[in-house]
């Protein structure tokens, strides 16, 4: 349950004068119990199926805090420390992991200096929206983009075996603008803070549409990786991404690629939709991606479907069931890896 506090009561005691900064203390709780099959096929015999306990499976387990105080003027002082928490078998945890930001807000937008997501975040976030409830491990594209392992699964090379762009940066200063007729954009910057002549920052922007039911964006990401022999292996991410609320159900989807320097390329193309029915909802969520040599031929290509059924027992806790199944084949149609898992669990948000 969310809590107002008083914000850094204990620096009150010492004199400090902080009665108009709050502090809300949230977090979620995600537990299931299913199967996963997740790995490599050779020579036709692919990964043994586990059995076993998941975390995060419709949700990301986590613990923040977040607060804000009125500078006046319009002007308000914003900061969250986020991290993650591992329900299944819990262990030391980095506190921020997630995110630890401070920063301003006001007329002119927010900016936010810290570990934060990036704003190409933004529209990956929204390609995704309406697809098995955006879930870390049973989204279809969990299969066609890589991934590095969630809440006990493990990690998974997409279609195109290119590194997918990672969500969040460290030493970053992101740019949020207001909202001019419904169009908003977003700029971040993560210093790499490498020795010359290396190179590591990430570079990200989006541009984004609003306007009643409709949601429409583009963002664009450089994951710089030049080494300290100059051997650059950087990646660059495009996405477009579009979600609708019909009223009885709700879409998205979108194109996302991701281009190395060779230059290499994955092409993938995702859907969801979301069915409210009483007190359930419905999902299905489908990806499909190629990726091709510098010379057009395709090396590789997958697909996957999602489904799932969630249940809300209360406006905090829901019950769940999920499964996702996908594989990747190479330029001679011969599967090479698969991904497939279900389960069934719990999540509460607080």
């Amino acid at each position: 349950m969310k809590k107002s506090l008083i914000a850094l009561s204990v620096l009150a005691a010492s004199g400090a004068a902080l009665a108009q900064s709050s502090v809300t203390i949230y977090g979620r709780l995600d537990a299931s119990v299913g199967s996963a099959k997740v790995g490599n096929i050779t020579g036709g015999v692919g990964p043994v199926s586990n059995t076993q306990m998941f975390n995060s499976g419709l949700t990301s387990s986590r613990l923040g805090f977040r607060g804000v105080e009125d500078l006046g003027g319009g002007l308000k002082a914003i900061f969250a420390v986020e991290s993650d928490l591992v329900v299944d078998a819990p262990s030391p945890t980095s506190l921020g992991n997630r995110a630890a930001f401070v920063g301003l807000a006001g007329g002119f937008g927010t900016v936010k200096l810290g570990r934060h997501d990036t704003s190409f975040d933004d529209i990956r976030d929204l390609m995704l929206s309406q697809n098995i409830w955006d879930s870390a491990n049973f989204v279809p594209t969990e299969v066609t983009l890589a991934n590095t392992g969630n809440g006990s699964v493990p990690a998974f090379q997409g279609v195109g075996q290119l590194a997918d762009y990672g969500d969040r940066a460290n030493n970053q200063i992101r740019y949020e603008s207001p909202s001019f007729g419904g169009f908003s954009a977003g700029v971040s910057y993560g210093f790499g803070e490498a020795t010359k002549p290396e190179k590591t920052d990430i570079t990200a922007f989006n541009l984004r549409y609003k306007a009643g039911n409709l949601d429409v964006g583009y963002g664009y990401q450089e994951n710089k990786a030049i080494s300290a022999a100059l051997v650059d292996t950087t990646r660059e991410y495009n996405t477009l991404a579009a979600a609708y609320n019909f009223g009885s159900f709700r879409l998205s989807g979108g194109w996302n690629q991701v281009k190395n320097q060779a230059p290499r390329k994955s092409d993938t193309y995702t859907i969801g939709a979301m069915v409210p029915v009483g007190a359930m909802e419905f999902s299905l969520g489908y990806s499909t991606a190629k990726a091709k040599n510098p010379n057009g031929s395709t090396f590789e290509k997958g697909d996957a479907f999602s489904a799932g059924v969630l249940y809300n027992m209360s406006k905090r806790t829901r019950l769940y069931g999920l499964l996702t199944t996908g594989d990747i084949e190479n330029s001679s149609g011969v599967k090479v890896r698969e991904r497939d898992i279900y389960a069934v669990g719990v999540a509460h948000a607080f």
